[in-house]
């Protein structure tokens, strides 16, 4: 059921995390399956993070942001702006796929290392999540 507007920016960039999530979701289990076909469990840090993080952790920011959408109906929370949840949906889905491919590259040239920059991209992404859901938490006094 959607309301007014005032929450209708926090549902659309909920709706891409869910497609984005079960893009993962497919990806993630063709990998698993050939990672059992070929009996090559090489991948098991890719395959675990694209299920993990791209399916579970874009879900629940999908989940969350569905959650502001609703509070957002009569206007959204202080602090908390489709623009923060549009910054943190980039983030996320920027630093996702460059810990995979950091994952994969060479070690000793140190290329590898490149997957540690993206780490701190995703753990960055949390974080502004998490600030957007906890000041969407706060009791709002004219309401």
């Amino acid at each position: 059921m959607s309301g007014p507007a005032g929450g209708e920016p926090f549902r659309r960039i909920a709706r891409r995390f869910f497609r984005v999530a079960l893009f993962y979701l497919a990806l993630g289990m063709l990998l698993g399956a050939g990672m059992l076909w070929f009996g090559n469990d090489n991948f098991q840090f890719f395959h675990g993070h694209m299920l993990l993080v791209g399916v579970g952790l874009f879900a629940v920011y999908g989940a969350g942001l569905w959650w502001i959408a609703g509070r957002s109906d009569a206007g959204p929370p202080p602090g908390v702006t489709p623009g923060l949840a549009t910054a943190q949906f980039w983030l996320a889905n920027v630093g996702l796929p460059g810990m995979l491919a950091g994952s994969v590259l060479p070690v000793g040239l140190g290329l590898d290392r490149i997957g540690v920059l993206f780490g701190f991209v995703e753990a960055f992404a949390g974080v502004l999540f998490t600030i957007l859901v906890a000041r969407a938490l706060k009791p709002d006094p004219t309401r």
